[in-house]
């Protein structure tokens, strides 16, 4: 799950860089999309804030807000990191978002210095002095067979790290729910954000926590999963696959069966649309997986919709130099605009501005137009 079982990464020997635009301090275009005439010059600048989240006596400093200055409030949009952890790749998505037309907050769901719901021994891998989840400097820009033995054992201890966490997560439903809830409460708190309107998109393990927020009932209209899993439970213990604790899930029977997890009440969200954007190739979303996911979200009545990429693996909506990243540039491409056409159709109100291309540096060739409904 967005981790080859060489940690190492498939790129073609680039390195992820934040694209220009996608910059503190470059203006917007003031030009909705599909809108002809008017001025072209930048409405406002692209602000990038500091967003700490203190939550249960922990304070997650790491979250980060984009907007554009003088822009009326907006529907704010959560990015959710995949399994490493909040990265720039997050927070850059997160100002293409704000570009676009809306807020962007790219959420943190790691402790740094302590795994969650894990016990002590575990911290045998957690991180060092410095966060490495944060960038990934030496461990997720690589290229292949150019690693050190140092930068091999970072890498593996870096792997094994995230991996406990984002575990130790799934094995506490109830606080995994509640951070997130208490991360969009937060976000409402900002003057830049419309007090109800709210999305969330998500990558791998970002895509299993927006629909865990769509289960616990929080107020969002909108979710976009890019490449993520269609359940949330975790590892299964004491059972080992020749492929590693990625592949070896829970069943929904072991799940329940499973005393030592403290069960979330499900409340789904019943006016969100879900869009799942989904590789064809994604060993992770086997045919059964979407069978439940669908009798589930029919059940509860919810509007979704599923996104099939054809010759497209796992990965894809990574970009290109990041670790575990599968990128492929046109199903990076056709999602991006389906997750816009989403946000068009939910909130028409709000105009979407052009942006040329997302933070994986896809050039996305055209714009969705939003018409006033008769």
């Amino acid at each position: 799950m967005c981790v080859p079982d060489d940690h190492e990464g498939n790129d073609d020997g680039r390195e992820y860089v934040t694209q220009q635009h996608l910059q503190p301090g470059r203006s917007a275009l003031l030009k909705p999309a599909g809108v002809a005439g008017g001025p072209t010059t930048g409405e406002g600048q692209l602000i990038v804030e500091s967003f700490p989240l203190t939550f249960q006596g922990y304070t997650y400093k790491h979250g980060v807000i984009a907007y554009i200055a003088g822009r009326a409030p907006a529907p704010v949009v959560i990015v959710h990191h995949n399994y490493a952890g909040l990265k720039q790749f997050d927070i850059d998505q997160a100002c293409f978002l704000a570009k676009c037309g809306y807020v962007g907050i790219a959420v943190d769901l790691y402790k740094e210095s302590k795994l969650i719901g894990e016990p002590d021994q575990a911290l045998t891998y957690a991180f060092e002095d410095r966060d490495p989840k944060r960038t990934l400097d030496g461990y997720g820009f690589v290229k292949k067979g150019s690693m050190t033995d140092g930068q091999k054992e970072r890498a593996v201890r870096h792997g094994k790290g995230a991996f406990s966490a984002m575990m130790g997560l799934l094995r506490t439903p109830v606080f995994y729910r509640d951070l997130m809830g208490a991360w969009l409460d937060h976000a409402r708190t900002h003057p830049a954000v419309h007090p109800k309107l709210a999305g969330a998109i998500g990558y791998c393990l970002g895509g299993q926590s927006l629909l865990e927020q769509v289960r616990a009932g929080h107020e969002l209209q909108a979710v976009c999963s890019f490449h993520g899993l269609l359940h949330s439970r975790p590892e299964m213990p004491g059972r080992e696959h020749p492929r590693g604790g990625f592949f070896n899930r829970m069943t929904a029977e072991e799940f329940q069966a499973d005393s030592s997890i403290k069960k979330a009440p499900n409340n789904y969200t019943k006016g969100c649309k879900v869009l799942i954007e989904n590789g064809d190739l994604d060993e992770h979303v086997p045919t059964e997986s979407l069978a439940e996911f669908r009798a589930e979200m029919d059940a509860a009545g919810i509007d979704w919709r599923f996104n099939n990429h054809s010759q497209t693996p796992h990965g894809f909506a990574l970009a290109p130099g990041m670790w575990g990243t599968r990128y492929h540039e046109d199903a990076d491409r056709r999602s991006t605009l389906s997750m816009l056409q989403l946000f068009a159709e939910t909130w028409p109100e709000f105009p979407q501005y052009p942006v040329a291309t997302n933070a994986c540096g896809t050039v996305l060739g055209q714009s969705i137009r939003i018409m006033a409904r008769l």
